[in-house]
């Protein structure tokens, strides 16, 4: 585009060289036009130039030559101007293409121009994301710095995760082998238990009736101090005690450092106890089992509030109620059967330490919450804070923290003490007596710090406090310092008699202590001042006397096993006695019931004789019966020749005034003749089976064979039930009869009975078919030639059939009769 620029410019200045050139030819060239305007206007002043004519001949010639030079000049003209045409149409050509240069690069100019502009706008573009860059640069420079700040911050923290993820396998491992370790006691503990449940019943029963309380009573007061100091150590770690008194204190945290030394009071006054116990005197040692039974339940409310810490449910008030209330029948109990014995000494000594630990706490637990309280109160903003001239943190906060700070030096030298007869008391030994009131003049004046604390806090500052919280008062300093003096002088300064400060006379107090405490320390460490406690377990001494009252009662024992295998053998005897007896009864009762049995087949045999001779009577009636029924047979046999010559003539007489029903009358005639015949084989057949039975009665077999049966039992059992007669032309009546009840001969009878009254009731009914209706019928419609209707009641063929049926009924019952008897026969 410079390059362009550049000709352009070139070209500019050609340009406008050679317009001045042709200027300056059109100049010439007007001249020109003007000398020949002139020549031409001397050929009109010729005329009146002729006068002049001579005069200027010469300028004539000289004009000629002049002209011929003009014409040289115009033909030169003429030339120039043909050049200058062409040159004017070359330089219009080079216009025209410079025109159209310059209108390209115009329109190139005007493209660079926008892309100038394009480029501008993409620089400024470019400028803005660059600013946009650097801003997002520093943004993330910032964030850089922040990220590696927080991988600093979470580098620490992955440190001490890492620290604490040791620290925790550390405590993972530990707690394993404290798994391992307490699964291992377990098991020991249950084989324990199961081997005393074992070896328990052997003892001796001297050792159940004396012994055994004093012993369990023992064994009662170690688990209550070891359950005591189990809830103490529980509730330390809970509160993190005594790391959390560094910090922030509330009053729960109070409560919770004096119950811990109420707990601590009662767990001493436990081992007390069972330390007396263990080396006391054999007749001590029984008389206390006698309150066993009063203390045991004790040990409930200790594992009730060891339950509520196991399910975080643990209050600390009643907790302290039920210590005070054992505490004060272990006093008691103490003052009783434990106040004549030394055995205890190393326990006492403990106990003080402990006490001077505990009391420390509760000191250092009550200042920090008055230093937490106030310092809460100042912040709080509802609070009107009237302070005056004084400086809080030089008057008040100072002080209190180097209280705190006296506490932590006091605590460590109590700790240690604790530590030193802690490990006297597991070897047995104690300090020596006259070091006692050394220690004990410690545990008296470490609860003058503990009544400062407790009364600056719980009786003057928390009130104050809270008056100034719930009545919108103004909080002044000077109050709380005032009371920080009456307490002070009340309690650690009220033998002081100069004029010090209250803060000073309790850090003083605080250095006496620590003093005391530093000198008794080194001759606590002195194997010099070193006790061993000895003496002999009861237990050990009562074996002795056991040993002999069991020697003593050997003797006794073996008359008293001689005499109960005497008793055992005639336990024996007696018994052996009783089941001859049993056995002679039971045989007597069935006797007797062979001899019912006995008794009851008798009377079957004298039953089944009478029955038998009814049913020799009844065959004599059969056989009558078969006779009438032979003569009732006969005489139906000459009626059927009757009636066949009868049928027989009937056919021969021609019919021709009435038309007869061709087939009517031997068909009647037919069915007659077969019903008589078919009733005549069932007679026949009747009549044999009753003459084989009749002569199987007769027989000897019967009575052989009712000779042959087995002896009835007692209880007769009943007869079973024939079975049905598959047959299904039975009659109905006489089937619900015969499935009603059992047949016997009695039924049996009366039912042949009414069979043969049937029979000859049907044997004497008129045997002729009435043929006077059809007769009649005919008569009537005769003329018509139609066969006549007749009712079916009424018809031969329906009195035939009706005859037919009745003699098959009886014919049934008949049957059915003859099977029943033939059952009863084989059942007996």
């Amino acid at each position: 585009m410079e390059k362009d620029v550049t000709n352009l410019d070139e070209l500019q200045a050609q340009y406008e060289e050679t317009l001045y050139k042709l200027t300056n030819a059109e100049i010439q060239v007007e001249e020109l036009k003007a000398q020949l305007d002139d020549a031409l206007g001397a050929e009109e002043m010729l005329v009146q130039l002729t006068e002049r004519n001579l005069m200027l001949g010469e300028k004539i010639e000289e004009m000629r030559i002049t002209i011929e030079d003009l014409e040289a000049l115009k033909e030169l003209n003429d030339e120039l101007e043909e050049n200058h045409m062409e040159t004017e149409k070359t330089m219009q050509e080079d216009l025209d293409a410079r025109d159209a240069q310059i209108r390209e690069q115009a329109s190139k100019i005007n493209a660079l121009e926008e892309a100038c502009q394009d480029l501008e706008s993409t620089i400024m573009q470019f400028r803005e994301l660059v600013l946009q860059l650097q801003t997002e640069l520093d943004s993330l420079r910032a964030e850089t710095q922040t990220a590696q700040h927080e991988s600093a911050t979470a580098a620490s923290q992955t440190a001490a995760m890492m620290s604490l993820n040791l620290k925790l396998q550390s405590s993972a491992s530990k707690n394993q082998a404290r798994y391992i370790d307490l699964e291992v006691k377990k098991i020991e503990a249950r084989e324990a238990r199961e081997l005393l449940n074992i070896i328990q019943p052997y003892l001796p029963q001297v050792y159940v009736e004396s012994d055994m309380d004093a012993t369990n009573c023992y064994l009662l007061f170690q688990r209550l101090a070891l359950k005591v100091d189990l809830v103490n150590t529980v509730v330390a770690q809970t509160h993190n005690l005594p790391d959390s008194l560094s910090g922030p204190v509330s009053d729960v945290m109070v409560g919770v450092c004096e119950m811990r030394g109420r707990l601590s009071s009662l767990s001493t006054t436990c081992r007390r106890f069972a330390a007396i116990l263990r080396k006391c005197d054999v007749e001590s040692f029984l008389n206390i089992g006698r309150i066993y039974p009063e203390i045991a339940p004790m040990e409930k409310r200790i594992d009730m509030h060891i339950d509520l810490l196991r399910r975080e449910e643990f209050r600390e008030l009643e907790c302290v109620n039920d210590a005070l209330k054992m505490q004060s029948q272990f006093d008691h109990l103490a003052e009783t059967y434990f106040n004549e014995y030394e055995f205890d000494l190393g326990e006492r000594e403990l106990g003080l330490a402990l006490a001077i630990d505990h009391d420390l706490d509760t000191f250092a637990a009550s200042i920090g919450l008055i230093k937490t309280a106030v310092s809460a109160i100042m912040k709080d903003e509802d609070v009107d804070l009237k302070i005056g001239d004084v400086d809080t943190e030089a008057e008040f906060f100072a002080p209190l923290q180097g209280l705190l700070d006296q506490c932590r030096s006091a605590k460590v030298l109590s700790r240690k003490l604790t530590k030193r007869l802690d490990d006297l008391t597991q070897d047995s030994a104690a300090l020596k007596v006259h070091l006692v009131p050394q220690l004990q003049a410690l545990n008296n004046i470490v609860p003058e710090l503990l009544n400062f604390g407790i009364s600056l806090a719980g009786r003057n500052v928390m009130p104050y406090l809270n008056d100034v919280r719930s009545a919108k008062a103004p909080f002044k300093l000077s109050t709380v310092l005032s009371y920080v003096k009456e307490t002070a002088a009340s309690t650690v300064g009220k033998d002081r008699k100069d004029d010090i400060t209250s803060w000073e006379s309790v850090s003083e107090f605080f250095n006496q202590v620590m003093k005391d405490a530093g000198a008794l320390i080194p001759l606590v460490l002195e194997t010099e001042n070193i006790v061993k406690v000895s003496g002999t377990a009861p237990w050990v001494l009562r074996i002795e006397d056991i040993k002999a009252a069991i020697a003593i009662n050997v003797e006794a024992e073996r008359k008293v096993a001689q005499l109960n295998d005497e008793m055992q053998a005639l336990v024996r005897t007696l018994k052996s006695k009783d089941q001859h007896i049993q056995e002679s009864s039971v045989k007597i009762e069935l006797m007797d019931r062979r001899m019912e049995a006995v008794k009851k087949q008798a009377d079957t045999i004298i039953d089944l004789e009478n029955e038998l001779n009814k049913a020799r009577k009844q065959e004599r009636a059969y056989e009558e019966a078969m006779e009438q029924l032979q003569a009732d047979l006969d005489s139906l046999e000459q009626d059927n020749a009757k009636l066949k010559t009868m049928a027989n003539n009937a056919e021969r007489q021609p019919s021709a005034a009435q038309p007869v029903e061709p087939e009517s009358v031997p068909i009647e005639g037919s069915l007659e003749t077969s019903y008589l015949l078919e009733q005549l084989d069932a007679l026949r057949g009747t009549v044999r089976f009753l003459r084989t039975e009749n002569s199987y009665l007769r027989g000897q077999d019967l009575l052989k064979e009712i000779g042959s049966l087995p002896p009835l039992s007692v209880s007769i059992t009943r007869q079973p039930t024939p079975e049905l007669v598959s047959s299904s032309l039975s009659d109905s009546d006489s089937d619900s009869d015969d499935l009603s009840s059992p047949p016997t001969l009695r039924t049996l009878s009366a039912e042949s009975k009414l069979l043969y009254r049937e029979v000859i009731k049907y044997t004497c009914s008129p045997r002729v078919v009435d043929l006077s209706a059809v007769r009649a019928r005919r008569a009537e419609d005769g003329d018509k030639g139609v066969r006549p209707w007749i009712p079916k009641k009424k018809t031969p063929a329906y009195h035939v059939w009706e005859r037919k049926m009745q003699g098959e009924r009886l014919g049934k019952k008949l049957h059915g009769l003859l099977e029943r008897t033939s059952a009863l026969a084989a059942s007996r």
